[in-house]
């Protein structure tokens, strides 16, 4: 069964959400309608409300608080009283941070901030820190530059592939044939 999945793909923590669902299959007046949401970062259960033909979802401002920033997954889930219990389908959203509670963002991707820290763990040991250090019987220790700088450029390269799609990476070969 197709379902036409009216809820948002994505909204912002602390909103109020409100969506409708409707299902030809099924009658709104007897059958029940939930929606399931879970991910890492919380989990949320909402039963709809008949709305004529159709079921009407809201999420209030308490709840969607309640979930923090991150992905998550969403099944419906019908209830009839011949077929019983039925998981309806899947699909995902995002939870969105409220800029209000946020006093410093960074909108680099996770590539980005991994190539800060290597760049300046390289910077480190180019002013010659140390390699590696006791604390008691523990010790610690950094990565070769050798294995630093590979995987800096690994990330450059990423980092630029992404940011530029249609951009062949790599080494560029140029062929000329004349008669």
């Amino acid at each position: 069964m197709a379902i036409n999945w009216n809820i948002p793909k994505s909204f912002t923590q602390g909103d109020r959400i409100t969506w409708k669902e409707k299902l030809d299959q099924y009658n709104p007046a007897t059958d029940n309608l939930s929606c399931l949401i879970r991910g890492q970062n919380g989990s949320l259960d909402l039963t709809a409300t008949p709305s004529g033909e159709s079921w009407e979802f809201i999420i209030p401002e308490v709840s969607s608080a309640t979930l923090a920033p991150g992905a998550y997954k969403v099944q419906l889930v019908i209830v009839t009283a011949a077929k019983g219990r039925q998981t309806l389908g899947e699909t995902e959203l995002e939870v969105c941070p409220s800029f209000e509670d946020l006093t410093i963002f960074d909108a680099r991707d996770a590539d980005e901030i991994e190539l800060e820290a290597i760049t300046q763990a390289i910077a480190t040991l180019a002013k010659g820190g140390v390699a590696e250090y006791y604390i008691g019987d523990r010790r610690m220790r950094y990565q070769d530059l050798g294995d630093l700088t590979k995987r800096q450029q690994y990330l450059r390269n990423r980092i630029a592939m992404s940011k530029n799609p249609n951009n062949v990476g790599g080494r560029n070969v140029g062929i000329r044939f004349s008669s």
